[in-house]
């Protein structure tokens, strides 16, 4: 399913993985956020609450997929090894 050839492929990768997954949760941050404010009575953010909220879900989220997406990507391609072995 997944093997890389080389180091930088793998890193490549990597950081490709962590960006698109930080995108699509600040992508649901945001949402849930202008939803909030849509649907209350008061406006519950302000837009400088919501920039900050954003940059800060991408930054953390960033952060912690950068050490997780190197992990799946090991149990992967030893699930692919283990079964071109057997």
């Amino acid at each position: 399913m997944v093997k890389f050839e080389s180091k930088e492929l793998r890193d490549r990768a990597v950081l490709l993985s962590s960006i698109a997954t930080s995108i699509v949760l600040m992508g649901l941050f945001l949402l849930g956020a202008l939803l909030i404010n849509t649907y209350a009575e008061e406006a519950g953010y302000t837009p400088v609450d919501i920039i900050a909220g954003c940059i800060f879900v991408f930054l953390i989220t960033l952060i912690i997929s950068l050490s997780l997406w190197p992990r799946v990507m090991d149990r992967l391609e030893s699930r692919e090894i283990t079964k071109t072995v057997r």
